[in-house]
């Protein structure tokens, strides 16, 4: 069976980990205890990326790997999308589109193919997306082994 993978693209303007002198962890604040309040924005700016996960995680298999990936971290997501398109023969014009496309705000991922990239989608909308996506990646996946003559591995 073809593993499946969802990459959810963390907003461009959430902070990574590292901002501020402590990031927010207990004790380790080289200035003793004290409330950032950009440390504050920006736990609000992700609980609706948080919420999405939630509900995406909770509501696909377990054996679909679900990750929140930062945008900036291009040496991982476009190699990433190439091997999960690939994996699921998907052609390399759409793959080179994908690839542009892949870092853009808030962008969902789904098996090398963006699915949505406007901005985060409320949660219940989100995992709607990517159910219809993976049902089609699985769909093409499919129709491919066939015609390569992998029918029987192929558990449609």
């Amino acid at each position: 069976m073809t593993r499946h993978r969802v990459l959810l693209i963390r907003p461009w303007d959430a902070p990574g980990a590292g901002s501020g002198c402590c990031t927010g962890a207990a004790d380790s604040c080289v200035e003793g205890r004290h409330e950032d309040s950009a440390l504050a924005r920006q736990r609000a700016d992700q609980r609706p990326l948080g919420e999405v996960y939630r509900v995406v995680r909770a509501g696909l298999p377990a054996e679909i790997a679900v990750e929140i990936v930062d945008p900036r971290n291009t040496l991982f997501l476009l190699p990433a999308i190439v091997r999960d398109g690939r994996r699921h023969r998907r052609p390399w014009r759409a793959l080179l589109r994908d690839l542009v496309r892949g870092t853009g705000y808030a962008a969902i991922i789904v098996d090398g193919r963006v699915v949505s990239e406007s901005g985060l989608p409320p949660a219940e909308q989100a995992l709607h997306i990517v159910r219809r996506a993976l049902a089609s990646s699985a769909d093409l996946s499919c129709r491919s082994s066939r015609r390569s003559g992998r029918w029987p591995a192929c558990r449609c």
